[in-house]
């Protein structure tokens, strides 16, 4: 579809117009993956976390971020620096 030049202009035409919103769909990007993570963390049991290398701790330390940094890139470094300890 974008090989028609219709489409080339149009879609030249939206990303001036949209890059304004980037930080703001950034943040709400963040924002979802955090719902996501509350949603199926949180749920958790703490055996069942550690099963997978985290503690409760983790997660509401990832929670808790500031908005510009990545909670499941934290949650990820967690896990690793607990399994590197086996």
């Amino acid at each position: 579809m974008l090989n028609h030049p219709a489409a080339k202009s149009a879609f030249s035409i939206l990303i001036p117009l949209l890059k304004p919103f980037a930080p703001a769909l950034l943040l709400l990007d963040e924002a979802i993956s955090r719902r996501r993570i509350r949603r199926s963390y949180g749920r958790m049991s703490d055996a069942n976390l550690r099963d997978i290398g985290l503690i409760p701790h983790d997660v509401e330390g990832a929670l808790y971020l500031p908005m510009n940094l990545c909670a499941s890139d934290y949650l990820a470094r967690a896990a690793e620096k607990e399994a590197a300890k086996w």
